[in-house]
């Protein structure tokens, strides 16, 4: 019994030096949940998506713009064979034939659409309809993460207040063996009375022991859920949970809870979004109209020219 005891004291004075060696951070709620936020990988995840979104809606909105389009090129010839044609000699020219040795043109155009069928008018509307659902999707992720943290830190807290408490009845316990062996000596206690109180103890250190390993796991948990170095030890400042909050009633909890179901919100706008691209990809059935114009020039050296 006395070797057990005093490896369990061996493991806490390691255990001790350990933490006494980490950083020490005191942490209020709200400081939780802003370091939640700006650490979440889902938030940063919903961000992107977001603007993935808002690229796709500005995409389908451009497609009302004209479109127009340049190209151009330049060949540089060895040996071109040159046949022209004229109205006055089918057969070809019976002159000289100018030697080519480069070629080049260019040609602009631009459309406007006119008339898609309502292709572009639908894909604006469903482009429209799913960014809102994207950024009501971030909103609900930004209430998981939120919920998590709160959670996180109230077994933080919960967590911590047992471990005081073990440490608490462990001392009680080692006074009581204290008080039992001065009373065993003077021969006002039995040996076996003892030996009881001495159990009680080492069940306590054991228990210690677990109640200290499960403060270091909801320590690291929240380190790594707020971004904060792993070595941390945080201090739950714990004057926000211990105030009073107002209580409202059934009624009012579940009205609260129906208004603010993004999730359904996101369904809505995902189940819109669907019934346009529908109508868009039914505007396919319909011809296209759309104005266009452009410019060419051409131009191969002492041979030809055209613009037009």
């Amino acid at each position: 019994m006395k070797d057990k005891i005093k490896i369990i004291f061996f493991l806490l004075v390691i255990s001790g030096g350990v933490v006494h060696a980490q950083e020490k951070r005191s942490l209020t709620l709200p400081e939780a949940i802003d370091l939640g936020m700006k650490n979440s990988r889902l938030l940063k995840i919903s961000q992107a998506k977001i603007e993935e979104a808002s690229a796709v809606l500005k995409e389908a909105t451009q497609k009302k713009l004209p479109d127009a389009g340049v190209s151009a090129a330049y060949m540089k010839l060895s040996s071109a064979k040159i046949d022209l044609k004229s109205n006055g000699n089918n057969g070809g020219n019976g002159g000289q034939t100018p030697k080519v040795s480069q070629a080049m043109y260019g040609i602009m155009n631009a459309s406007l659409p006119l008339y898609t069928g309502g292709r572009i008018r639908y894909g604006i509307e469903s482009a429209r309809l799913l960014a809102q659902a994207v950024k009501l999707d971030a909103e609900k992720n930004r209430g998981e993460v939120v919920l998590n943290t709160v959670e996180a830190f109230v077994n933080l807290y919960k967590t911590k207040l047992a471990l005081d408490l073990v440490h608490e009845n462990l001392l009680q316990a080692q006074q009581r063996v204290k008080d039992f062996g001065n009373l065993e000596k003077n021969g006002l206690l039995a040996r076996n009375d003892l030996l009881k109180a001495q159990l009680q103890a080492s069940n306590t250190e054991l228990s210690l022991l677990e109640m200290d390993n499960n403060w270091q796991l909801a320590n690291l948990s929240m380190n790594i859920l707020l971004g904060l170095p792993e070595a941390t030890l945080l201090n739950p400042d714990t004057g926000l949970i211990a105030q009073q909050w107002k209580v409202l009633t059934i009624e009012e909890y579940l009205k609260d809870a129906h208004n603010n179901r993004k999730d359904l919100e996101v369904l809505h706008l995902r189940k819109a979004a669907a019934e346009v691209s529908v109508k868009a990809t039914k505007g396919e059935y319909y011809p296209g109209i759309q104005l266009t114009g452009g410019y060419i020039a051409a131009d191969i050296p002492r041979v030809l020219t055209i613009v037009n």
